[in-house]
């Protein structure tokens, strides 16, 4: 079970990193939980896999922490917006994503920072 579960999350980091959906394995009725928003259901999971992969640079997994059906992914996820450390707590039940609740913090993305530098060249 510890190799099934490790599987289908590491496949869902990758259609994270992809943007890539044919990756994952999710349940008709997944549930996803984050700072922001709460996703039932598999089509609005994927609906919002799509606008957060695009500000995605890079995921590095630091560790996956399994036990049985669970696992924490402890990420460092590079975005548009800088660095995010990022954790997860993934649910899988026979080789799908039932719930994933995701635990960062959304500041960077809700108010970025805007650069006060002046171009070069600029008076």
């Amino acid at each position: 079970m510890r190799d099934e579960t490790i599987e289908v999350v590491e496949a869902y980091i990758e259609a994270v990193r992809r943007n890539d959906a044919s990756l994952l394995s999710l349940h008709p009725d997944v549930i996803g939980e984050f700072p922001t928003n709460t996703y039932r259901g598999a089509a609005s999971f994927l609906q919002a896999l799509e606008p957060f992969a695009r500000i995605v640079k890079a995921i590095a997994v630091r560790r996956l922490i399994v036990d049985g059906e669970h696992c924490v992914a402890l990420l460092d996820i590079d975005t548009v917006f800088g660095p995010i450390p990022f954790a997860e707590h993934i649910h899988v039940v026979n080789r799908q994503i039932v719930f994933v609740r995701g635990y960062y913090d959304p500041r960077p993305v809700l108010n970025p920072v805007v650069s006060t530098t002046a171009p070069t060249g600029a008076a």
